[in-house]
């Protein structure tokens, strides 16, 4: 959810303005980074969750994926490409993290995937 708040729309925007390819930093509208910083945000999330909660008196459970995927965003965004603004609006301090583009990144994050997939399809066989 957060990163279809900023880049999906940004995205079609592109789609109905013509432009495509990987963009520049520099030419980025600036509303696609205050979506970025709002979508982000733990801050956000959790008026969020408080409103839900205040108004259904519970939560439901699928709200709770935005959180995670910026828990999980968190320390695998560089300050220097795209850092996760958790605490807008309150501060513009971003944890010190590493790019998830790094190859050892990937390599255990795609091997941790492909295991729980393959545990999951191995318990539902042995069913």
């Amino acid at each position: 959810m957060p990163d279809t708040l900023s880049w999906v729309i940004y995205f079609i925007f592109n789609l109905f303005n013509g432009g495509f390819g990987e963009p520049h930093l520099d030419s980025i509208p600036d509303w696609v980074f205050t979506l970025y910083g709002i979508s982000h945000s733990l801050v956000t999330w959790g008026a969020v969750i408080l409103a839900l909660y205040i108004i259904l008196r519970k939560v439901p459970l699928y709200v709770y994926a935005a959180p995670i995927a910026i828990f999980m965003d968190i320390p695998t965004h560089s300050r220097e490409f795209l850092p996760t603004p958790f605490l807008w609006p309150v501060s513009n301090w971003y944890f010190p993290g590493f790019s998830w583009g790094n190859g050892w990144f990937m390599l255990v994050n795609y091997a941790l995937i492909f295991s729980f997939l393959g545990y999951i399809i191995y318990k539902k066989i042995k069913k």
